[in-house]
């Protein structure tokens, strides 16, 4: 049987488009795009079993849409204003068009060119290329982790993104990088990267990793070993290595540290789950742009002060043994609450009768006599109960300083007035010496020097009133003896021109070993002191004979001192100030103090020789400590492998 080619098409019913039948059947929804027939060819085939022809079927707007978007590759850079609708043919152009092809007479089926739709102007969209984003370079740090386990990472710091393999500049572009500035790293330096010049160089880590909980207790522990370590009297760059050190050794490593003068401040970053081995490792920007990120703020004040160079020499052996590795942060926290509860190792008896020594030697050194010595005893014997009863009234130290500096000048020049044989001069000069806050003038030029400005000014401007206190304590005892008809006091004396420089050397050790004793340092601690104080004594007198100048042998006595006091200091493990304080004391300028203030206040005829002995003593007390410090720099090469046994086993894998 034979189907007539000419056989009336059913009307719309198959073309969904115009709105009538329904929709076509699975196997023809996809007429277009790959391996689709793009031409309206097939528009009547033979049924195989003589049946009607089927007519062609048109897709929906939605599948054509949806046959253009597979079809278009990625260079497709065209998009259309709006969705376009397919053009409905009518049945009339069907019939016109109808015939099949090849048979006589029928007119040729439409092409797809034919049935198109009308393309709208086409918008032009910018091309974009997408490159690598550049992350900061991360690197491991502690032991090589174990199989199965992932590695704590830190963040190096990052500068700004270059290709793996750049191409060779030009002679042009060559002279631009050389005549252009340095570009800014796009990210700071972190906290525990400053370690690498500290004594904890090589830490261990502890643990692999931290939870929120464990790491609010590890912050709390640093925060209270800071405040130990400010309370005895460290300097900010060892409070900040210390807080550092414990906190990366127990999984804690995203920190910023502020340390004023009398506060501590940890901010922790937490990275929640960043290295999980179901994640990749995140870098710190990674860290710092997740909105699921916490932090942690701790803050502690200190308000008090005292001499233990015992309990400060412990706590930085604590930390040193927690950088190694081998100490649970519980063992931690029990022994740290034992150095704060084990009493000072000299009872307070036996500190008062040092620091009456201590005078009495100072001012034999200096060349005041047995008999200056003696009055010096007895007048600090009254000062210091009358500066232990304004401490039990809270009284600030401003007018401990002054009253304690008045009953000794006062004291010196009554009975210098009454006929005993003494030069007051040495007597308030010994006095002086002994009431100076050494370790807060270093400390103070150490934090300066150090970076830390903000710490330097606090401790500049307490160190100034404690200074301050002195000198009104001199001026109202010179006053007030002056009131009393006492003859004036002969100032024309230099320090150290009528004593043999023998006695000077042995009563000034003698001095340096009772005032370590004084600072409540431990016995082998004061023997160090004495040697690094011997080791300046005898640079100071070697320059005095050459002829070097009071300032430039001040200054190379004290880097001497520093670099021996470092070398000690790193021998027992404890910070350099514990050794290098004490062993100051032969350098520190009371006389010329003392006759600066004097010919201020008393002979006032001339201004002008006070206040040069007066910046001439500051300039004395500026040498002496950035010596010391310049001598701590000027060491620590030589003293890496005396910071800890396991320096070698413990470096960074």
């Amino acid at each position: 049987m034979t189907t007539d080619p000419r056989t009336p098409l059913r009307p719309f019913a198959a073309y969904p488009s115009s709105g009538a039948g329904e929709e076509p059947e699975p196997y023809v929804v996809e007429p277009f795009g790959p391996g689709g027939d793009t031409a309206l060819s097939g528009f009547a085939r033979s049924g195989e079993r003589g049946g009607t022809v089927p007519a062609p079927v048109r897709p929906t707007e939605a599948q054509a849409l949806q046959a253009r978007r597979r079809a278009e590759t990625t260079t497709l850079d065209v998009v259309p204003l709006a969705p376009q609708a397919l053009p409905v043919l009518s049945a009339e152009q069907i019939r016109a068009h109808g015939g099949p092809a090849g048979v006589p007479g029928a007119a040729q089926p439409l092409s797809a060119a034919s049935t198109a739709p009308q393309a709208a102007p086409p918008r032009r969209r910018r091309r974009t290329v997408a490159g690598p984003v550049s992350r900061p370079e991360t690197t491991t740090i502690g032991p090589v982790p174990e199989p199965g386990k992932s590695a704590d990472r830190m963040q190096r710091g990052a500068y700004p993104a270059t290709r793996a393999h750049p191409a060779r500049p030009g002679g042009r572009a060559r002279l631009r990088s050389i005549l252009q500035g340095e570009s800014a790293p796009s990210a700071p330096m972190r906290a525990v990267e400053r370690l690498s010049v500290s004594p904890f160089a090589h830490l261990r880590r502890f643990g692999e990793s931290t939870t929120d909980r464990e790491a609010r207790r590890t912050l709390n522990f640093a925060l209270r070993l800071a405040e130990t370590m400010f309370h005895y009297g460290a300097d900010a760059l060892d409070v900040e290595n210390a807080i550092v050190a414990v906190c990366a050794t127990y999984g804690v490593e995203n920190l910023e540290v502020d340390i004023t003068n009398q506060s501590v401040t940890i901010n922790y970053i937490a990275d929640d789950g960043a290295d999980r081995d179901d994640r990749a490792p995140r870098t710190r920007e990674d860290v710092l742009n997740d909105p699921e990120t916490y932090t942690h703020t701790v803050m502690r004040v200190v308000r008090s002060w005292t001499d233990n160079y015992a309990g400060l020499g412990e706590t930085h052996q604590l930390v040193a043994q927690i950088a190694d590795g081998e100490t649970p942060r519980a063992e931690a926290e029990r022994r740290l609450a034992e150095i704060n509860a084990k009493p000072k190792p000299y009872p307070r008896w036996m500190v008062s009768t040092a620091t009456v020594a201590a005078i009495m030697a100072l001012i034999v050194g200096i060349g005041g006599g047995l008999t200056g010595a003696a009055v010096a005893g007895a007048a600090w014997i009254l000062a210091q109960a009358v500066a232990t009863r304004l401490a039990v009234w809270r009284i600030p130290e401003f007018f401990s300083q002054a009253a304690q500096s008045g009953i000794v000048t006062v004291v010196a020049l009554l009975l210098s007035g009454a006929g005993v044989d003494l030069s007051p001069a040495l007597v308030i000069a010994g006095g002086i010496i002994l009431m100076l806050p050494t370790t807060r003038m270093v400390s103070t030029m150490q934090d300066a020097i150090n970076g830390f400005p903000v710490t330097a000014a606090g401790r500049l401007l307490s160190t100034a009133m404690a200074f301050l206190g002195l000198v009104v304590g001199i001026a109202g005892g010179v006053s007030l003896a002056g009131y009393l008809g006492m003859p004036p006091v002969d100032v024309a004396q230099n320090a150290f021109s009528a004593v043999h420089p023998v006695v000077n050397t042995v009563f000034m050790l003698l001095a340096t070993g009772l005032l370590a004793v004084t600072m409540q340092a431990k016995p082998q601690h004061v023997l160090s002191s004495v040697l690094a104080g011997l080791a300046g004594l005898l640079v100071y007198h070697s320059g005095t004979w050459l002829g070097l100048g009071v300032r430039l042998d001040t200054a190379v006595a004290a880097v001497t001192t520093g670099c021996v006091a470092t070398v000690l200091a790193a021998w027992h493990r404890v910070p350099q100030l514990v050794v290098a304080i004490p062993a100051l004391t032969f350098l520190l300028p009371g006389l010329s103090i003392f006759r600066g203030l004097y010919t201020v206040t008393v002979e006032t005829e001339s201004y002008g020789p006070g206040i040069v002995g007066l910046v001439n003593a500051m300039a004395t007390i500026v040498a002496l400590a950035s010596g010391v410090v310049l001598g701590k720099y000027l060491m620590r090469p030589f003293v890496g492998h005396l910071n800890g046994t396991g320096a070698r086993r413990n470096r960074r894998r």
